[in-house]
C-alpha cells in the first residue's frame, strides 16, 4: 500500500469544473487505503465526475468486464492484483473501449516509470500531489479519450462508406459482366471458314467491356468481309459505341449496314458492293465526334474477292496490317490516314494486294504492340512480326494460342492497360 498525501486548497469549483459537470465522466477509483480512496473520490466528485471505488485490483477488474468505464485511476502497490497487473489485464483484455489509466504512486525513478508504461500505464501522478495537478492529469486523459472516440467514429462512418461503395461495386460488376456477356455475344462465336477463307481471332479485353470490336462476314457468292476498330478510350464509353458500331455494321442488319451497301450496274449481276474506302467515309459522316466527348476510332476494313484473291483494304487511323505470303518474310501494309469521326469531309485511299493459298494477312490494335512490360518496354510490332514468322509454319489456331501466351508471359500478369485484339486471314 502507497500512502497518499493530497494537498487541498479550499477554493470553490471554479468555472471551468462547473462546464465540466456536464459532461461527467465514469471513473474508477482502485486503492486498498480506504482514506486514500475517499480523499481521491471526493475530489473527482467535486469535478463533477461519476466515481466507482474498487478496494484491490481483482474488484477493479471484475467491474471493468461488467460495466461500462474508460477511465481508470489505481494506486500501484496492492496485494493480491496491483496496480500494474490491473494495467496489464486491461491492455490484454477485450473490453469495450479503450481505457485510459493513470497510476498513482510513491515510485518515480526512471526504472519505474519505463516498467509502468511497459505495462501500459498512460500517466502517473506521484505522491503527494494536490488537486489541481489531478485535475490536469484527467483532462489530458480526457483529451486522449475524446480523439480516440473521434477516431472511433469516424472509422465508423468509413467502414459505412466502404460498405456502401462495396455494394455499388458489387452491383456495377454484375452490370459490367452482363454487358461483357451482350458485346461477347455480338463477336464471330468461333473460328471459321467462308468461301475458302480461315479466320481466327485474339480478344483480350482490358475491363469487363472492351472499345474494340471486329467481325468477318459473307457480302455475297463471291465476296467477304472483315473489319477491326478500336474506339478511343476505355470502359463503358468506348464499349457503348463500339456495341453501337457492331450493330451497324452487323450484315443482318439489312436496313441500317452501312458496309454491305449495293450500287446499281448495268452488266450482271447488276449491283457493286461498295468499296473500303465509300463505306468508311460514310462511317466517319455519320458518326462525327461531338466537341464535349470527342470519342472517334480507328478502323481496318476489308473486302476479298474470293474467286481470285484480290482485296481491296481501307485504314482509317488504325495500325497497318501485317502480310505474311508464303516465301516472304513479313510486311506492313498501308500508310495511315485519318481515325473516323475525328474530322468531317474526308476521303479514305485503298490498298489493294492479291492473296494466294497460304498467305496470311493480320490485323490488330494498338494495345497489342502497345503492351508495356514491368521495365515499361512495348511488345511492339516488329515482336509480333517475328512471333508471325517463327509460327509461319503452325495452324492458325495454334499461332493464336502462341501469340497470346507471349502476350501474358511478355505482360506479367493478367492487368492488361488497353484492349488487345487480333485478327488473323488465311486463305486456305
Amino acid at each position: 500500500m502507497d500512502q497518499v498525501f493530497i494537498q487541498e486548497d479550499h477554493v470553490e469549483i471554479d468555472t471551468e469544473n462547473r462546464e465540466r459537470t456536464k459532461q461527467a465522466m465514469r471513473i474508477l477509483v482502485v486503492d486498498d487505503d480506504r482514506i486514500a480512496l475517499r480523499l481521491v473520490s471526493r475530489i473527482l466528485q467535486n469535478f463533477g465526475h461519476d466515481v466507482i471505488t474498487a478496494s484491490d485490483g481483482t474488484q477493479a477488474w471484475n467491474i471493468l468486464q461488467e460495466e461500462p468505464v474508460n477511465f481508470v485511476i489505481t494506486d500501484w502497490m496492492m496485494p493480491g492484483m496491483d496496480g500494474l497487473e490491473l494495467c496489464r489485464r486491461i491492455r490484454s483484455g477485450n473490453l469495450a473501449g479503450y481505457v485510459y489509466v493513470i497510476l498513482l504512486t510513491a515510485k518515480g525513478g526512471s526504472s519505474e516509470v519505463l516498467q509502468a508504461m511497459q505495462a501500459g500505464v498512460d500517466d502517473f501522478v506521484v505522491k503527494s500531489f494536490d488537486k489541481r495537478e489531478l485535475s490536469a492529469r484527467i483532462r489530458a486523459g480526457e483529451r486522449i479519450l475524446k480523439l480516440q472516440k473521434d477516431l472511433e467514429e469516424r472509422n465508423k462512418k468509413l467502414s459505412e462508406s466502404n460498405r456502401k461503395l462495396s455494394e455499388a461495386y458489387s452491383v456495377i460488376k454484375k452490370d459490367l459482366e452482363a454487358g461483357a456477356k451482350i458485346q461477347s455475344s455480338l463477336l464471330p462465336q468461333s473460328a471459321s471458314i467462308i468461301c475458302g477463307v480461315q479466320f481466327d481471332w485474339i480478344f483480350l479485353p482490358s475491363a469487363f467491356v472492351a472499345g474494340d470490336i471486329f467481325n468477318y462476314f459473307r457480302l455475297d457468292e463471291n465476296h467477304v468481309g472483315f473489319y477491326l476498330l478500336d474506339v478511343a478510350g476505355h470502359g463503358i464509353p468506348a464499349a457503348m459505341l463500339s456495341v453501337t458500331l457492331s450493330k451497324v455494321l452487323s450484315p443482318t442488319n439489312h436496313q441500317e449496314c452501312l458496309l454491305k451497301q449495293f450500287m446499281p450496274v448495268p452488266e450482271p449481276p447488276y449491283y457493286k458492293i461498295i468499296t473500303p474506302a465509300m463505306a468508311v467515309r460514310s462511317l466517319n459522316e455519320r458518326f462525327q465526334a461531338d466537341d464535349d466527348t470527342m470519342q472517334y476510332f480507328t478502323m481496318l476494313y476489308g473486302i476479298i474477292d474470293t474467286r481470285n484473291g484480290e482485296t481491296l483494304v481501307t485504314q482509317a487511323g488504325h495500325p497497318p496490317p501485317i502480310l505474311l505470303k508464303k516465301g516472304t518474310t513479313a510486311g506492313l501494309i498501308g500508310t495511315g490516314g485519318y481515325p473516323v469521326g475525328m474530322l468531317p469531309d474526308l476521303g479514305y485511299d485503298e490498298e489493294e494486294i492479291h492473296l494466294d493459298r497460304g498467305d496470311r494477312f493480320i490485323f490488330y490494335s494498338d494495345g497489342i504492340t502497345e503492351c508495356a512490360n514491368n521495365e515499361g518496354g512495348e511488345f511492339s510490332v516488329e515482336r509480333l512480326m517475328e512471333i508471325l514468322e517463327k509460327g509461319r509454319d503452325l495452324a492458325l489456331r495454334e499461332l493464336m494460342v502462341s501469340i497470346e501466351e507471349s502476350l501474358r508471359l511478355w505482360k506479367g500478369d493478367s492487368e492488361f492497360e488497353d484492349d488487345m485484339t487480333l485478327l488473323a486471314i488465311e486463305i486456305v
